[in-house]
């Protein structure tokens, strides 16, 4: 589970922002605990705020974290190519992250300091609440934790624009399995910035494990596969009828009059899929006077495609655990289908391995889902800079328990909403005022 994340000097971003998962409210179901001491976390958090206050970018500094790991080794060579506080300033300062995660069971604590190289890389772990370093590097001088029998060549490969977590895999067991949690984050939806070349940047679903192709993911969900051996077939099949039964309630539970799937072949297609994905397509099979009727993808609307987008990843982290990071979750999704996506995740029922969502939004009505540690706002310096708030950080008569957040948030009672001046909207409108 993510713990916290904090990045500072990225984009919009100036000072230091911190997004913190751990519970303030933890005398809830939603609340997860840890293992160990009494703090809690939890599983959903929603970033409100005007547009240009800088949501995204708050999301983009864990996708650039995340891309930093991923290329270092193979793509920085010359300098790191970072994108520093956007609206002036001192460009000799550094860019700044830290995050902490609970990997194993066991929290760990990761932090980065970067300008044209790495200036401070270090990770600690906390078995039994005691802090000891698993590494940490000043430069290019890196001390491993006593003891700490570092083989593979992983050593040599670490260079002033290289992090020690791109070489993890060749380094401990630990250290890798902390890079891999990193790495294991989905994003759906973030748009990262110029610093990262065309053919990584994230698109508009799915990165993290995989920029996968979801037709064809949800084809071997739904029955389009082709084992290799009869063992391979009875272990695809078992795990298939799973993952069938969980899509099937995932599309009945959006609402969407659905009452099957089935893989045509494309050879009788008129539609327009001949020759794609591999001879096989998908169909939704709707309810019509109490019979199935089928339609093809493309005559589906966009919401129901967009949710067919999200449940590859939505089944991977309810099976699995993990942690998806969607930026604008209101743009393709229906209002009920969004709250009812948050409830999801706050279920322990039907999150049994403490997934997590975060994401941005300019929708209301998901307040009246989520609870005041659940909340953060963004709000615009004069500077341009990006300030991150926790709801949970007003008191008093700004918000109480029984407080209709939708209705204090629109009035502008904790910040986060644009300032609209009507005259300069009806002079944009040509209207007379």
């Amino acid at each position: 589970m993510l713990l916290r994340f904090e990045v500072s000097n990225h984009r919009s971003i100036m000072e230091p922002v911190e997004l913190s998962m751990i519970a303030v409210n933890r005398d809830r179901e939603a609340a997860r605990p840890l293992g160990w001491g009494d703090e809690k976390a939890l599983t959903v958090a929603g970033i409100y705020g005007a547009n240009g206050s800088g949501k995204t970018n708050v999301l983009d500094g864990f996708a650039w974290l995340q891309y930093a790991i991923r290329a270092s080794l193979k793509g920085w060579e010359r300098e790191i190519p970072r994108d520093p506080f956007a609206f002036g300033g001192d460009d000799t300062l550094p860019t700044g992250f830290g995050l902490d995660i609970v990997v194993n069971g066991v929290r760990h604590r990761y932090e980065l300091e970067v300008d044209a190289s790495v200036q401070f890389e270090a990770l600690y772990s906390y078995p039994q609440g005691r802090r000891r370093a698993l590494f940490v590097r000043e430069g290019n001088e890196v001390a491993f934790r006593r003891g700490t029998r570092v083989t593979g060549g992983g050593r040599e490969l670490i260079t002033s624009t290289t992090l020690v977590l791109s070489v993890a895999s060749r380094l401990t067991e630990e250290i890798d399995a902390v890079a891999t949690a990193v790495l294991g984050i989905e994003f759906i939806g973030v748009w990262p910035q110029s610093s990262m070349p065309p053919d990584i940047r994230i698109h508009r679903f799915g990165f993290g494990r995989g920029r996968h192709d979801w037709h064809e993911s949800l084809l071997e969900v739904f029955g389009d596969t082709t084992p290799e051996s009869p063992a391979a077939e009875a272990s695809t099949r078992s795990n298939r009828d799973i993952d069938r039964v969980q899509a099937l309630a995932m599309l009945r539970f959006a609402d969407l009059g659905v009452l099957d799937v089935e893989v045509a072949d494309n050879s009788d297609d008129e539609m327009g899929y001949r020759g794609r994905y591999r001879g096989r397509r998908l169909r939704l099979l709707h309810d019509v006077i109490g019979a199935p009727y089928p339609l093809e993808l493309g005559e589906e609307s966009n919401g129901t495609l967009a949710w067919l987008a999200l449940m590859p990843d939505l089944l991977t982290v309810f099976q699995h655990g993990g942690t998806l990071m969607m930026d604008e979750l209101d743009s393709s999704l229906h209002p009920a289908i969004s709250g009812k996506l948050v409830e999801m995740f706050q279920d322990p029922d039907t999150n049994r391995h403490n997934a997590q969502l975060i994401f941005t939004t300019h929708d209301t009505s998901l307040l009246g889902h989520l609870n005041r540690d659940e909340v953060w706002l963004t709000d615009k310096g004069a500077d341009g800079s990006t300030a991150l708030t926790p709801l949970s950080d007003f008191r008093g008569d700004r918000v109480r328990k029984s407080t209709n957040l939708e209705r204090g948030y629109l009035q502008g009672r904790f910040g986060g909403v644009p300032i609209v001046d009507q005259y300069l909207v009806r002079e944009a409108l040509g209207i007379d005022a």
